[in-house]
């Protein structure tokens, strides 16, 4: 009753404002048989999404800019075995862009996650690459000068998110692309990251490395960031692809490093729409474990 109840708002929200010519419905429906090593197959949902996003011309040269995402991962199956919420915010903001770039206010991702993302060539995304996701009671600024983008989140103090500001500028042309951002926590240590890529017409290699963010507690045991390292790459051929990823996590609490492998071949079913496999192998040093998984997946985006 409530996932129906759930259905039945989001439908009342979003059938009205696709009404207006500038207001887009937009979605993604992902999911995938998953198999761990020693386990059974299970049917999960990957940041399946549904949203609305448009803009509205104002006077003098402004235009009034929305964006409203809800995660519905919970419609599709439980998460790691808990009850997860039917509906869950995503990115949810409000902003005005003129001559001067745009400013956002709301639920907003850091923009350091948004920057790796064009050197990440994974269905499922990077293994170590650090996410420190979304943020909410978020300003944000985007600008873009030629060839070079910036962007700037600050996190509000009256807000408890362990984020307080994040910085990311981009370069990109033609094949190239280049990027750096920075994630500051509340009474913790920045980390920082870049990612590096260059797309043929077929192909695509990419790198993300950086350092990882500090908590307070972190910060006062004098701990050293862990470092990370991932290398991807992707090769098309007609509607077919293969693609291949190694990560590295260097744990300085103990001085050893995790790493991982990934494999994945995919076929495009349409314009919107693909289906894949992955292999993917996680080696815990530490713990001298090594823990495989495969999936097999459909994308349908809309």
């Amino acid at each position: 009753m409530k996932k129906l109840l759930a259905i039945a708002v989001a439908a009342a929200i979003t059938v009205p404002m696709a009404a207006s010519a500038d207001t887009k419905v937009y979605g993604k429906v992902h999911a995938q048989l998953n198999k761990v090593t020693g386990g059974k197959w299970d049917v999960k949902s990957s940041s399946s999404r549904i949203g609305l996003k448009g803009s509205n011309a104002l006077d003098n040269g402004l235009t009034a800019t929305h964006k409203l995402e809800m995660d519905v991962d919970g419609l599709v199956n439980d998460q790691d075995g808990k009850k997860k919420a039917p509906i869950q915010a995503r990115d949810s903001w409000v902003g005005l862009k003129g001559a001067f770039g745009e400013v956002r206010v709301g639920r907003h991702t850091v923009p350091s996650d948004i920057m790796d993302d064009a050197a990440d060539f994974m269905t499922n995304g990077g293994a170590f690459n650090e996410e420190t996701g979304r943020v909410p009671n978020a300003l944000a600024y985007i600008g873009k000068f030629g060839n070079v983008g910036f962007a700037a989140a600050r996190v509000q103090p009256g807000n408890d998110a362990g984020v307080a500001h994040d910085l990311m500028a981009n370069y990109k042309a033609g094949p190239i692309y280049a990027g750096a951002g920075v994630t500051a926590l509340k009474d913790g240590k920045a980390g920082a990251k870049v990612a590096l890529a260059y797309k043929g017409a077929n192909y695509g290699v990419g790198l993300v490395a950086g350092k990882t963010t500090l908590d307070k507690a972190a910060k006062d045991a004098n701990k050293n960031a862990d470092t990370f390292t991932t290398v991807s790459g992707k090769y098309g051929f007609g509607k077919a692809y293969a693609a291949a990823e190694f990560g590295s996590l260097k744990i300085d609490a103990d001085d050893s490093s995790d790493t991982s492998f990934l494999v994945e071949l995919g076929y495009g079913l349409g314009k919107s729409t693909k289906t894949y496999v992955d292999f993917k192998s996680v080696k815990d040093d530490s713990a001298d474990k090594t823990t495989k998984s495969t999936n097999i997946g459909l994308v349908h985006s809309f």
